[in-house]
C-alpha cells in the first residue's frame, strides 16, 4: 500500500481561453505527473502524463480554459522516494483579475460625476467628456468582463447598456452643442 498525502495550494488568476502554466517544485523527485483535472462545471479529465523537468521545477502547459471559475489539477510524485499527491487551484476570470469591482465603480462614479456637472453648468463638452468615460468602461466591460461576475451573457448585457447611455448622452450632448450654436 502507499502512502498518499494530500496538500492544497493555489496557483493564482488567469484570463479566460489563455494557457496556463501547471507548476510543481519538487528538490528530490524523480518523476511528478500531471494525474487530473477539475473543471468549473466539477467534470473532472484523467490527463496521466509527466510534467517537464527543468532543474528542479515540473511543468505542464494548459489550454482548455474556456469556463470561468475554479479549477483544480492533482499532481503525484515521489519526493524522498514517498508518493504523494497534492491538488493546486487556480481561477479563470473574464479579464484576469479578481476584485476589480471597485474600479468599476470608480469609473462609473467619476463619469457621472462629470456628465452631472455638465448638465448642472449646462455646459455640453465637459457632459460629452463624461460619456466618453461611460463610453471607455462599456468597452472594457466588453472586452475583459465585469467583475465577480461569471455569465458572459450578464457581462455583455451590462457592457452594451452602458455604451448605449454613453452614446446618448454623448450624441444628446453635441447635438444640443450644435443646435445652440446655429442661433
Amino acid at each position: 500500500m502507499l502512502p498518499m498525502v494530500m496538500a492544497t495550494s493555489e496557483l493564482g488568476v488567469f484570463q479566460i481561453n489563455s494557457d496556463v502554466n501547471f507548476l510543481q517544485v519538487c528538490d528530490n523527485c524523480t518523476y511528478v505527473n500531471l494525474t487530473s483535472i477539475k473543471f468549473p462545471n466539477s467534470s473532472i479529465e484523467i490527463i496521466d502524463k509527466t510534467m517537464t523537468k527543468s532543474k528542479s521545477t515540473y511543468n505542464y502547459t494548459f489550454s482548455k480554459t474556456e469556463s470561468l471559475g475554479d479549477y483544480f489539477y492533482t499532481t503525484c510524485g515521489d519526493p524522498n522516494g514517498i508518493f504523494t499527491c497534492e491538488s493546486v487551484s487556480f481561477e479563470i476570470t473574464p479579464s484576469g483579475f479578481t476584485g476589480t469591482l471597485g474600479f468599476f465603480i470608480l469609473i462609473l462614479a467619476l463619469s457621472a460625476g462629470v456628465i452631472i456637472f455638465g448638465f448642472s453648468i449646462k455646459d455640453a463638452p465637459v457632459t460629452i467628456l463624461g460619456s466618453f468615460g461611460l463610453t471607455f468602461l462599456g468597452l472594457y466591460i466588453l472586452f475583459n468582463g465585469f467583475a465577480d461576475i461569471r455569465d458572459p451573457i450578464y457581462t455583455w448585457a451590462i457592457g452594451i447598456i452602458i455604451l448605449m447611455v454613453a452614446s446618448y448622452i454623448g450624441i444628446k450632448s453635441a447635438y444640443e452643442l450644435i443646435a445652440d450654436s446655429e442661433y
